[in-house]
């Protein structure tokens, strides 16, 4: 009798141990949600100032759970915000962005968002090294991109970078340079988010790049008309050095 008692008990102080093992993960993951949803909207204003609250809220979350792939890839995507505004030290942020996407590959190595913002990153480095110091950046990228892809054959941006890529790299026999196919997946970005105005100025690039400047400067003005504009000071510098060319 006293050893089915043990025994029984025993049972029980198992079952206790899983609850509570499960009750922590909960509380654990209910915390990143909070704070994933605190960091997204901090994120969405695109300023120094809150970009940087993102960071810390990031770094606490991190310290608490190190190999938690969502919240490293949401860093590297921080840390291309910040360096897209920043002045000082560009290319160590993106740098520093691009290994806490390394880490979010190795953690969650099927999540398109890690192989997008690894990517994304590459190619901020590549820019700001510039094109002679970049071009073997180029195929890491169309890799990284088209792994997104795979995952995800809807995923927007992957197309939107892509359009940029095939874009700005030189064509054959240096690199992969192909205007049409950037127009292709400016298109396709377009058609899956029509309303985005980042992809509305890429549109407007690729087609100043096939001469059809009728047609770039009524996509560019389209892309003025978004409310995003105010917010997003990188994008509308971009737009309006765009239509500088267009004048």
């Amino acid at each position: 009798m006293k050893s089915n008692i043990c025994r029984y008990a025993g049972i029980t102080g198992v079952f206790l141990s899983l609850a509570l093992a499960f009750a922590c993960a909960a509380a654990a993951q209910g915390q990143t949600g909070a704070v994933l949803q605190e960091v997204n909207g901090l994120l969405a204003a695109k300023q120094v100032g809150t970009i940087e609250q993102a960071i810390e809220l990031l770094e606490a979350a991190l310290a608490n759970a190190p190999g938690d792939g969502v919240l490293l890839w949401t860093m590297a995507k921080a840390y291309l915000y910040l360096a897209d505004r920043s002045d000082d030290q560009k290319l160590a942020l993106y740098e520093k962005g691009k290994a806490y996407a390394d880490q979010a590959v190795e953690a969650v190595p099927d999540n398109p968002h890690a192989h997008y913002w690894q990517g994304a990153l590459i190619g901020r480095i590549g820019q700001t090294r510039g094109v002679l110091n970049s071009l073997f950046m180029v195929r890491p990228l169309q890799e990284a991109m088209e792994r997104v892809l795979e995952l995800d054959d809807q995923y927007a941006d992957a197309h939107y970078v892509l359009s940029s890529l095939y874009d700005q790299a030189p064509g054959w026999p240096l690199s992969i340079g192909n205007k049409n196919k950037a127009l292709e997946h400016i298109e396709i970005a377009l058609a899956i988010d029509p309303d985005n105005p980042e992809y509305k100025v890429q549109y407007a690039a690729v087609l100043l790049s096939h001469k059809r400047r009728d047609e770039a400067r009524e996509a560019l003005m389209e892309a003025f008309e978004s409310p995003e504009m105010e917010i997003d000071e990188v994008l509308r510098q971009d737009a309006e050095a765009l239509l500088a060319k267009l004048k």
